[in-house]
């Protein structure tokens, strides 16, 4: 629709006196052509002309009192005020709006919500109303319909940079971190600059992963403002995302020697220690951090996440739930605190929380936009997108639920890594693969990460479902048969390093460390490993005569389907916790993992009796130290030998 055509539309609603339906039309011609002039004078001409004065049934004085009354936690008798005023003065609109404004300061965000909406239906041309609204939203985490109605304030006032800074403040929590840097960038520009602008800005900038930008910006501005705590805190932050965990610590210390007080460098000085793997100085610095804020929800919940690397999961999730007593609706703690239940199979809370993740700063994955419902159990929509999420591992994890997801649909769409599609093809004929042509035929999606949610309620289902879920191509099989399998050796394929950022220091190992075992005699070892390994290969066989085997003609990265082939040639696996575990955990075949004890170890590795539940064929041998394999290498050794005598 052209843009003449949408101003004709928009009118026509203004003209039936229906202001929201076309302020909805206005906000489209704002977001299709933001440039465009005529639609300020539109929204003047339509201020001037429709805008209703708000009657000031209170005085600034009393408002002022309201708060007052707030401020002395006699806000419960504010809002019964506002309540009775409204009894005889129905129509008040001051009264409506202030009464959702208290009703949200209450953390009653429903009934806040139900009289901010009414504010806006009885006075569609008041910004503020819209910002309240957009606010409360906000709080409970419907960021989505947050930021919808943030633009009805912004298209009120298209000049007005208090709202550019809160939609810029919104995307960030939205994870859209190239939109709002281009709306701190235009306020920038504009000098539109305060400290809180600065701290946003740069907050959002290393979220987007921008830290040279970020670091140049805070180190200009540090120069002219040596005192101000909050950028030396960010210029930390900044390091510490860089992983220059010796330089963040400097600039914790810093703030600290402005300000020891400061209960956020703590909290970050403690973050940096568990870097530098000292959990015990950690642990004071958030202790410390608590006895200056008790209230601190990021030191509660990394306190949370201290004592989950522990391995005390009961105190971890006790502080996770006291954590939500401060602020129920926080992502990241509903999200921890998922992976804390999931890691005990408390599936019924643990699935809810985990809903979260997508709002969780400390979750990576982006969120699936899309129009579609949905999907739930008993639907009568049958044309399903299923669409992954997480790395390659994970989606290989939630393929098990692929043959009972097709039990309640017509038609199944997929969308995950390419790498996969061999799999599905193979162990999944009728699953379709989605594209644009196949888009139309859609009425409903799920993520891969929310299947495990419908189906596993206890421990039960994977009692009930042993059975190896893909299979290897058989053409390739064959051929790696006969190139590489012995009669005189047994064949192990072996993985050991992993490459994810936060974690894989903590879950890898070294081929010097794993050596007793590679010493072990009748024994031809494969690398499996999907990133480059001829170096250490090169330098462990120069030293100690032992080779490790590298298949050159199958790339371990980039073609799962031969890795596969690979992996289930080989009479037994021994592995960290990376791709390959879930690869040979869903052939079903016999697999050692070796697990670190606290960080790097996921939730799903829950285990019985040494086994995976998720994987039976998998044994897990995990850590009694953090940090120390050397228990695990030993009890591997004698694992495996027993193996071979079996």
């Amino acid at each position: 629709m052209s843009i003449n055509n949408l101003f004709e539309k928009g009118n026509k609603f203004f003209l039936l006196q229906n202001y929201i339906a076309g302020l909805e039309i206005y906000k489209e011609i704002w977001s299709k052509y933001p440039k465009n002039t005529r639609l300020n004078e539109e929204i003047k001409n339509k201020v001037k002309k429709f805008k209703i004065p708000v009657p000031a049934t209170f005085s600034q004085n009393q408002i002022d009192e309201f708060f007052e009354l707030h401020n002395a936690g006699k806000t419960n008798l504010v809002i019964q005020t506002l309540y009775s005023f409204l009894e005889t003065n129905p129509n008040s609109i001051l009264s409506i709006s202030l009464l959702g404004t208290f009703l949200g300061i209450n953390e009653e965000y429903d009934k806040a919500i139900k009289f901010q909406k009414l504010a806006i239906e009885k006075a569609p041309f008041e910004v503020v109303f819209y910002i309240n609204l957009s606010e409360t939203l906000s709080k409970i985490n419907k960021l989505e319909e947050s930021l919808s109605i943030l633009y009805f304030a912004k298209v009120l006032s298209l000049t007005n940079n208090v709202i550019d800074y809160k939609l810029a403040k919104v995307y960030t929590a939205l994870k859209n971190y190239s939109k709002a840097d281009f709306i701190y960038q235009g306020l920038i520009k504009e000098g539109s600059i305060s400290n809180e602008l600065i701290y946003s800005y740069c907050n959002n900038l290393i979220k987007f992963n921008k830290e040279k930008e970020a670091l140049s910006f805070l180190e200009k501005y540090e120069l002219k403002n040596s005192e101000d705590e909050q950028i030396k805190i960010l210029i930390g932050l900044t390091y510490f995302k860089m992983q220059e965990f010796n330089l963040a610590k400097d600039f914790f210390y810093k703030v600290l020697k402005l300000n020891n007080d400061n209960d956020e460098a703590h909290t970050m000085l403690g973050d940096t220690y568990e870097k530098l793997g000292d959990l015990d100085l950690a642990k004071t610095c958030y202790d410390h951090s608590l006895t200056i804020n008790p209230d601190n929800i990021s030191t509660i919940n990394n306190l949370a996440a201290w004592h989950f690397i522990k391995g005390d999961m009961l105190e971890a999730e006790k502080l996770y739930n006291f954590s939500l007593t401060k602020n129920k609706n926080n992502s990241n703690t509903r999200y921890f605190l998922s992976l804390c239940q999931l890691a005990q199979s408390n599936y019924s809370e643990g699935w809810l929380n985990f809903d979260y993740r997508w709002l969780s700063n400390e979750f990576n994955s982006l969120e699936f936009k899309s129009n579609l419902a949905k999907f739930k159990l008993n639907d009568n929509k049958k044309n399903l997108l299923l669409w992954g999420e997480q790395g390659v591992g994970d989606q290989i994890l939630f393929m098990r639920f692929l043959k009972d997801i097709q039990l309640h649909v017509d038609n199944l769409f997929i969308n995950i890594d390419k790498r996969l599609h061999p799999f599905i093809k193979r162990s999944f004929p009728e699953i379709l693969f989605f594209n644009k042509d196949t888009s139309t035929y859609l009425d409903c999606q799920l993520s891969f990460g929310d299947l495990a949610g419908l189906f596993v309620k206890d421990n039960s289902y994977f009692l009930n479902n042993q059975n190896h879920y893909i299979s290897s191509d058989p053409v390739i099989k064959e051929r790696l048969e006969a190139s590489i399998k012995s009669k005189n050796k047994f064949l192990c394929g072996i993985s050991w390093i992993s490459k994810t950022d936060e974690i894989g220091i903590n879950k890898s190992i070294t081929l010097e460390i794993l050596k007793p075992v590679l010493n072990i005699e009748n024994i031809e070892f494969i690398d499996l490993q999907y990133s480059e390994t001829s170096i250490e290969r090169e330098n462990f066989y120069n030293k100690n005569n032992i080779k490790i085997k590298k298949i050159e003609n199958i790339d371990n990265f980039n073609d799962l389907n031969g890795l596969s082939s690979l992996i289930d040639v080989c009479d037994f696996v021994i592995t960290i916790s990376n791709t390959n575990a879930h690869i040979a955990g869903s052939l079903g075949k016999k697999t050692f993992l070796l697990l670190p004890k606290g960080k790097g170890r996921l939730w799903y590795w829950i285990s019985k009796k040494k086994r995976s539940i998720w994987y039976p064929k998998i044994e897990i041998i995990e850590q009694e130290e953090i940090g120390n394999w050397k228990s695990v290498i030993k009890k591997l050794q004698k694992k495996v030998k027993e193996y071979l005598i079996e």
